[in-house]
């Protein structure tokens, strides 16, 4: 019949492209993950999440082998897991002591909250970049993958003498590669390949030059003599506030620094030791009285790209201000962030204890993790909030009465190698 004829003939076709689908062959598994591993951390992660297979093959590949396959320095995607939580050094002035704790980001005890943990890793927190940790020890200098371990020792750098503006704002900076980059190798302590950078600014009427020091292991476990790298378009005569906590993108890092002439943002570039400046825009607030309320640098893009940008605490709210990509001028009037108000009404909403009424809620930075894109908040005494900077929302908060003012943080976030292999085998 006509109307038979008219149906069969599509069924047919219909197994003819089914039949087709199942012969067309697919990529291997190990093409597919290299496909994935230079792309970014979240399509990583979601290929090890797919199937038992995927995860034991990259918890099985050779470690150093995967880590140069990751592109994760060139993502801009938020991945918060990275951010393994906030290393805090107490300064116990009473019991003549110090102790050391780990905000627990992996282990929430409510909704949003942080378990809080002493641990014995000792020293005073100086630097961290992609997983390691640099920790200044009572007799060194000590580089720490907490998530393997181990350690490397650096002496400390020997003293030199030095004009006294550069010896009160030295500024240590870790530095990590992947193991591509040229002219590094891996420590065989540490697993990674690293660098210490050790900086300072020399600023006088007739001096305006950067000293710079550096450390890899090899070069034999030998500091570098001091380098002098003069800062053109610096204004002023005396240094009135050291470098800051430093910013690292890609293969520049970033300070900031304040002069009797201003405020500038300072950019060396290492690998060609050349040294740029940008003065801040009049509309960031400044007090002589608040030296306590430092500005911190942070970046646009979660992963460790993207261009600067400058946060600063101004009394109840964040402010941010960018910098233009093509002539690194600083935009002259800011953004707000965020401010108290949605700050505590995450706190209702997890459940926490408001600040007592009477303590002010004046807002302080603390750091910036680079590599998942939190910047960490101080409320009042001891209230802390992790942001997210990309969706401007606070995404965890902590509270612990140990945690006094002039403790140092220091975020810990693991690197995506030693990140991706602790998937559970057993996870669908």
């Amino acid at each position: 019949m006509p109307g038979g004829g008219g149906v069969s003939r599509p069924r047919a076709q219909g197994r003819g492209r089914r039949r087709r689908q199942q012969q067309t062959p697919s990529l291997p598994l190990d093409v597919v993950l290299a496909i994935a591993a230079r792309t970014d951390a979240s399509t990583l992660v979601r290929c090890a999440a797919t199937c038992t297979e995927a995860r034991r093959r990259l918890a099985d590949d050779d470690p150093s082998n995967l880590r140069r396959r990751l592109r994760l320095r060139h993502t801009d995607r938020f991945v918060l897991p990275l951010l393994r939580g906030d290393l805090v050094h107490v300064n116990d002035i009473c019991r003549r002591k110090t102790d050391t704790y780990l905000v627990d980001a992996a282990a929430a005890v409510d909704a949003g909250g942080c378990k809080v943990r002493k641990v014995t890793t000792g020293g005073l927190p100086l630097s961290s970049c992609d997983g390691l940790l640099l920790l200044r020890m009572d007799k060194e200098l000590r580089v720490c993958d907490p998530a393997t371990g181990r350690s490397h020792a650096v002496p400390l750098p020997p003293p030199e003498p030095l004009p006294s503006s550069v010896k009160f704002n030295g500024n240590y900076v870790l530095l990590v590669g992947d193991g591509e980059d040229a002219g590094t190798t891996s420590s065989a302590s540490t697993g990674r390949p690293f660098q210490i950078l050790l900086a300072g600014l020399d600023v006088s009427p007739h001096r305006r030059y950067l000293q710079l020091r550096t450390f890899s292991p090899e070069r034999g476990g030998a500091w570098s003599p001091y380098a002098e790298i003069r800062i053109p378009n610096l204004q002023g005569s005396q240094l009135k506030r050291g470098m800051g906590r430093a910013l690292v993108i890609g293969g520049a890092v970033h300070w900031l620094c304040r002069t009797d002439a201003g405020h500038y943002s300072v950019k060396l570039h290492v690998k060609a030791a050349q040294v740029s400046v940008a003065a801040l825009p009049e509309s960031v607030p400044h007090s002589p009285y608040s030296w306590w309320l430092e500005p911190l640098l942070a970046t646009s893009s979660a992963g460790g790209g993207g261009s600067p940008v400058l946060l600063v605490a101004d009394g109840n709210r964040v402010l941010c201000w960018a910098q233009a990509k093509q002539t690194a001028k600083w935009k002259p009037q800011p953004r707000v962030v965020v401010d108290t108000e949605a700050m505590l009404r995450f706190l209702d909403g997890a459940g926490g204890t408001r600040p007592l009424a009477w303590s002010t809620p004046q807002l302080e930075l603390e750091w910036f993790a680079e590599r998942s894109g939190a910047v960490l908040i101080r409320m009042a005494n001891h209230h802390f909030f992790w942001l997210d900077l990309q969706s401007m929302e606070i995404v965890r908060w902590f509270s612990d009465a140990r945690i006094r003012y002039g403790s140092k943080h220091c975020p810990y976030e693991m690197s995506l190698s030693d990140w991706v292999p602790t998937f559970s085998s057993t996870a669908a």
